[in-house]
């Protein structure tokens, strides 16, 4: 009796592949997350706007890649490409931001919410970006250097961190969502 070798169609990768190909995702989500938030900052004087753009990917990236730890890999990813980028601060400081803000997206409250619903992707930009903002005021009453937020003043700007995560929450869900049409759509682009 003779046995076929499986097709590489139905062969297994190992975990340690899939951890691998894991992490990386993660990392290129930093990456994209880290552009985001340098290029969709249009300076418009306005606390928070900017987190639009690099929650959105961050939210679609922790759907993307489910595995536990990935949000905060990405997190800290997104510090560590800021410096090359030119996010403008120390490589310590975009750690604790930005970290901080993946490894939320890990927690157990925020792993429970459906961010598979518009809501729970809302809510988790909401949460994500609330955190970011305390982060910024604490470190800025400490270290007595005067914000922008503080000058715009701290119920606006906390306002428009509620918003400003709440929309950016959204569209990662509304990124993820629509993936499959996405790549359905350029397959047929491509097959012309």
């Amino acid at each position: 009796m003779r046995t076929l070798a499986p097709s590489s169609a139905t062969r297994q990768r190992s975990p340690a592949t899939d951890l691998a190909i894991a992490i990386l995702i993660a990392v290129a989500t930093g990456l994209v997350a880290a552009l985001a938030k340098r290029y969709l900052d249009f300076h418009l004087g306005i606390p928070g706007h900017a987190g639009v753009g690099w929650i959105a990917v961050l939210v679609s990236g922790r759907l993307i890649n489910g595995r536990v730890g990935m949000a905060t890999v990405a997190g800290l990813s997104m510090g560590l490409w800021g410096v090359p980028v030119g996010l403008g601060h120390s490589l310590a400081y975009n750690m604790m931001l930005y970290g901080m803000a993946g490894a939320l997206l890990d927690s157990g409250t925020l792993v429970r919410l459906p961010l598979h619903r518009a809501w729970g992707a809302g809510l988790a930009g909401i949460i994500v970006h609330v955190a970011k903002f305390g982060v910024i005021i604490g470190h800025a009453w400490v270290s007595g250097i005067l914000r922008r937020v503080e000058v715009y003043g701290f119920i606006r700007a906390f306002g428009n961190h509620i918003v400003f995560g709440a929309l950016g929450g959204v569209l990662g869900w509304a990124l993820w969502r629509s993936g499959p049409r996405l790549r359905r759509r350029l397959a047929a682009v491509l097959r012309r």
